[in-house]
C-alpha cells in the first residue's frame, strides 16, 4: 500500500501565491505517487479578518470535495475520515460566521454561490 502524506494548505498563502483553486483542491496524482491528504486546520484571527466571499466559496468546495473523497481513503480509521471532513466544514463555518457578523451578509446571500466543478 502506498504511503500517505498530509498536506497543510493555508488558503490565504495559496491564493496570494497565485495558485489556481483547482490546483489546490484537486491535485492530479502521478502514477505510483503517494496519496496526498488535505489537512484542514483552524482558521486564525488574521485569516478571518481578510476572508472574502471567494475564500468562503473555496473552503465550501474543498469541504465538499473532501467529503466525497474521504470514504475512499485506504489505511486510515473511520474516525480520521470523519475528523478530516468536519475540520474542513468547521473552516467554512468560521468564515461564514465572520462574514455575517463583520460585514453584514445574510445566510441567503452567502449561499447563492455554488461550486462549479
Amino acid at each position: 500500500m502506498p504511503a500517505m502524506r498530509v498536506l497543510s494548505v493555508s488558503f490565504v498563502v495559496a491564493l496570494a501565491a497565485g495558485m489556481t483553486l483547482a490546483a489546490i483542491l484537486w491535485p492530479a496524482p502521478a502514477a505510483g505517487e503517494e496519496q496526498d491528504l488535505v489537512q484542514c486546520q483552524r482558521v486564525n484571527a488574521a485569516q478571518l479578518r481578510t476572508a472574502s466571499e471567494e475564500t468562503l466559496l473555496f473552503l465550501r468546495c474543498r469541504a465538499r470535495q473532501t467529503s466525497y473523497e474521504a470514504p475512499r481513503l485506504k489505511g486510515v480509521t473511520q474516525k480520521f475520515r470523519d475528523d478530516l471532513v468536519f475540520a474542513c466544514l468547521d473552516q467554512a463555518d468560521a468564515i461564514e460566521h465572520q462574514l455575517r457578523v463583520a460585514h453584514g451578509y445574510t445566510r441567503e446571500t452567502l449561499s447563492r454561490k455554488k461550486c462549479d466543478y
